[in-house]
């Protein structure tokens, strides 16, 4: 037994990619023999009036592609729209201190019962599950903001800038080879760093660092 079986002209069907129409036509198809084999669907769209009917066998497969899976039924099927997957953070054991290298709280010895802090600490990523990579973390961590809060202290036109695309967005890097901070310029890439609105605030802050007159490290 089809699926439409009994289907008449009239009857309003539903289509995954079509939504609501109605059925104007039932042909039957035969063979070369003139036995008939099939009844084919015709379905005119709501959403396409203007278009030719759409064909369909009574197993609600487009006739033109019959091997494909059913898109036609009596009423629409409802879909339930799976939730994106997300990743959660699960270095937790080690709060990172940003105060200085040896304020870390193993989160399992009890000693630090405020759970909203522990809770928020992760979800900032303030956490990692040893201590040696929550020393690392903690120094990458301290240039960034020693470098933010020093641009936002001495770059008015910078203070509390972010990345601008299509903009002339100026960052700050360390030659390695010279040992000196120099800028460079971003437009279409967004580094994630820290970033200055104007070249004479980059260049300041270069002027700063490379005079020896602010360390990142903050030792």
């Amino acid at each position: 037994m089809a699926y439409f079986d009994g289907v008449k002209v009239g009857d309003r069907v539903w289509d995954v990619e079509k939504g609501y129409g109605t059925i104007v036509e039932i042909k039957d198809w035969k063979n070369s023999v003139g036995e008939k084999v099939e009844d084919f669907i015709f379905v005119k769209f709501d959403k396409y009036e203007l278009m030719k009917p759409f064909g369909y066998t009574t197993e609600g497969k487009r006739w033109d592609s019959p091997f494909d899976g059913q898109t036609l039924f009596w009423d629409e099927v409802k879909f339930e729209i799976p939730k994106k997957p997300v990743v959660k953070l699960k270095e937790t054991q080690y709060i990172i201190g940003v105060l200085d290298e040896e304020q870390y709280i193993n989160t399992s010895n009890k000693k630090f019962s405020d759970d909203y802090y522990n809770t928020s600490a992760v979800k900032y990523g303030l956490t990692r599950n040893d201590k040696e990579t929550a020393k690392k973390a903690l120094k990458q961590i301290k240039r960034f903001t020693r470098l933010l809060a020093l641009r936002d202290q001495e770059c008015l036109d910078s203070k509390g800038y972010e990345f601008q695309f299509e903009k002339e967005n100026y960052y700050i890097l360390k030659k390695e080879r010279t040992n000196k901070y120099e800028y460079g310029v971003a437009s279409y890439r967004n580094y994630l760093g820290v970033y200055f609105k104007t070249e004479e605030d980059a260049q300041k802050i270069c002027d700063i660092l490379n005079s020896g007159r602010f360390d990142l490290e903050g030792e």
